[in-house]
């Protein structure tokens, strides 16, 4: 089948209405991207943060009643529709598999898009995860550092915090590599994300525990981790300092990441009680791997 793929520019006065135009001529795909290269940096907890000028990219059937849908996108305050281009199924298939990632970290550790198949004989836990946006997949620098340090260094019996999991990627590669894992996040669509993706890997509510922040918190978040992972920003990874320390266990390690490389001193200098290691640097993103010293 072939697609009609729209784009046209909103902003977040006129958003719903044109999602709303767009979803009843029944678009299967609605993306929002920044139509000026706006950066949405350190949003609180919860929020979802818009641009200024928003661009709408969406996909119809080709039968779409295109002069109906333009007179409907204008009464919502759309402006003209910028772009049309008619996608085959084959097209579409690679754009959404953009990020899918078939990659080995440190010899232990082998993460594989869903639709794949691991190597016959291969040694390494295998983790299946559905492509999708590059902070959750495995793509981005920042997920791929901290796979390839929790490859590296979970023990097996390890007791692992992943806070801010997402997907769950890091969360479950610990698991599968032998550790116990409490997965946090804000999010509870992240937190369902994390439960469905743990158990398509096979991995039990005994491996992996998935909660919300504030159902963590509760239990005073004092829990003796041998290994803390983030891969949030770096904002919040500094406001969560004490937690952290806190919850670490004495010469555990403290990983994180999602943070710029300019932001690098000022997120380590709010842990007084870890001693970090020289940042590992990729595509201006920085890993922060310490030790706590309490």
């Amino acid at each position: 089948m072939n697609w009609l793929q729209l784009e046209l520019e909103a902003t977040p006065d006129t958003l719903a209405g044109i999602e709303g135009a767009l979803e009843a001529a029944g678009a299967v795909s609605i993306a929002l991207l920044s139509a000026a290269d706006e950066p949405v940096l350190e949003p609180a907890p919860g929020e979802t943060p818009l641009w200024r000028s928003v661009r709408v990219r969406a996909l119809l059937g080709v039968d779409v009643d295109l002069a109906g849908l333009r007179r409907r996108l204008t009464e919502a305050g759309a402006g003209a529709i910028a772009d049309v281009d008619f996608i085959g199924d084959a097209d579409w298939q690679s754009v959404a598999g953009n990020h899918a990632v078939d990659r080995v970290f440190a010899d232990r550790l082998h993460l594989l898009p869903k639709s794949a198949e691991a190597p016959a004989g291969a040694e390494e836990a295998v983790l299946y995860l559905e492509p999708g946006l590059a902070f959750g997949s495995g793509s981005h620098p920042t997920t791929s550092m901290c796979l390839e340090w929790l490859a590296a260094n979970v023990a097996t019996g390890s007791r692992v915090l992943d806070f801010g999991c997402g997907s769950g990627v890091l969360g479950i590669a610990a698991a599968l590599l032998g550790a116990t894992v409490d997965a946090v996040d804000h999010d509870a669509q992240a937190v369902v994300a994390t439960v469905d993706n743990a158990a398509y890997n096979g991995i039990t509510t005994e491996q992996l525990r998935a909660a919300d922040a504030d159902g963590w918190h509760a239990r005073n978040a004092r829990d003796a981790y041998d290994v803390i992972v983030a891969n949030i920003l770096a904002g919040p990874l500094q406001q969560l300092a004490a937690t952290f320390e806190r919850a670490a266990a004495s010469g555990g390690a403290i990983v994180l990441s999602g943070v710029l490389a300019e932001q690098a001193d000022a997120v380590m200098d709010a842990y007084a009680q870890t001693e970090f290691a020289t940042p590992q640097l990729e595509a201006g993103w920085a890993l922060l791997a310490g030790v706590t010293q309490k």
